[in-house]
């Protein structure tokens, strides 16, 4: 028997053994170069890691690196201040949006427009309102972002009433409490300046917490839970048996149906708001006003020519109320996000 096919025979028991005891073969010398007979295998080099990581508001391609370390309480002051603000993949799990109603609950870098339309308001003086606001957020790191907001209103008078428009200014902040691969929650603040054309000389200072849950892992796929609770305070005179305390809570749940880079519908997502909020003093005390919101939310995706799309968002939605008294027929919303 040649040299080449006693090494023959024994790796073939060596690998019979291998495959019938689950175990691999233990390594044994390498025979003699024979140029003649053997033939010297080359390993093939194992293809690059090419998987991006997506961006889970804006849907762009990110690092390679992996997912961001997870923050939660346990060590808050220690770890996301100093990293680079950063998002987390969601190609195969429920995205983590801003919605309509529901507070966000992540660091964000956006600029964002918001128009609504309230329409037949259940008030003696007003008819309609016409409201547009527009903010840049911008997270510093991965556990604190501010937000710079500006907005302006149209009110129609009812009958012969008169039409005051007017705006204000609001300065919005958060601080990420916990954010891991499941879920994410923040603590909210927002001071709101007096509306003096109204007239409404009083300042509102609002404070809560938001948060999100993947229900991805329960076997609800691209589905996720939405929540918010926060107190409103308004500090200054207001009018006589006004409430001077509310509170508001929302909870949502939305499921995305298509890619992040879907052709004008990337990451499509429907989504339902239960929005309400209930005065905590003042005449009214007690009485809680409810609406339903119906929504939509998606990116222009990867759209021919149109190489911004992932990063560009449109949200529509209609408030419908459901208990009261009604303080409106309903409330048209409709938002730009563009992601930076």
């Amino acid at each position: 028997m040649t040299r080449f096919s006693r090494w023959t025979l024994l790796g073939s028991v060596s690998l019979t053994l291998a495959f019938w005891t689950g175990r691999a073969p233990a390594q044994s010398p390498a025979p003699p170069a024979n140029p003649a007979t053997d033939v010297i295998a080359v390993p093939e080099t194992p293809p690059a890691m090419t998987t991006p990581i997506l961006d889970m508001q804006a849907g762009s391609a990110g690092s390679n690196s992996g997912d961001p370390q997870p923050l939660t309480l346990a060590n808050f002051f220690t770890a996301g201040w100093d990293e680079d603000f950063t998002r987390r993949s969601s190609d195969d799990r429920a995205p983590d949006f801003a919605l309509l109603r529901v507070q966000t609950n992540f660091m964000e870098r956006e600029l964002r427009v918001n128009y609504f339309f309230e329409d037949n308001i259940t008030s003696k003086t007003r008819l309609n309102i016409n409201s547009m606001d527009y903010f840049l957020a911008y997270g510093f790191n991965r556990r604190f972002m501010l937000e710079v907001l500006g907005n302006y209103e149209w009110i129609d008078g009812r009958g012969t009433a008169p039409s005051p428009t007017g705006p204000d200014g609001q300065l919005i902040g958060r601080v990420q409490l916990i954010s891991t691969e499941d879920s994410s929650y923040s603590f909210n603040f927002r001071f709101i300046s007096p509306q003096t054309w109204i007239p409404q000389d009083q300042t509102t200072i609002s404070y809560g917490i938001a948060g999100f849950e993947d229900l991805t892992g329960l076997g609800l796929y691209r589905v996720g839970l939405y929540g918010s609770f926060l107190f409103d305070t308004l500090i200054g005179p207001g009018a006589v048996g006004a409430a001077h305390n509310d509170v508001q809570y929302d909870v949502s749940i939305a499921k995305t149906l298509t890619k992040p880079d879907t052709p004008l519908i990337g990451n499509f997502t429907v989504f339902v708001e239960a929005f309400a909020q209930t005065n905590v003093d003042g005449d009214l005390a007690g009485r809680t006003v409810a609406s339903i919101t119906p929504a939509v939310r998606f990116n222009l995706g990867k759209a021919p020519g149109l190489k911004f799309g992932l990063d560009n968002w449109i949200l529509f939605g209609v408030d419908l109320p459901v208990c009261g008294p009604l303080p409106w027929a309903a409330t048209y919303r409709l938002s730009y996000i563009k992601n930076f």
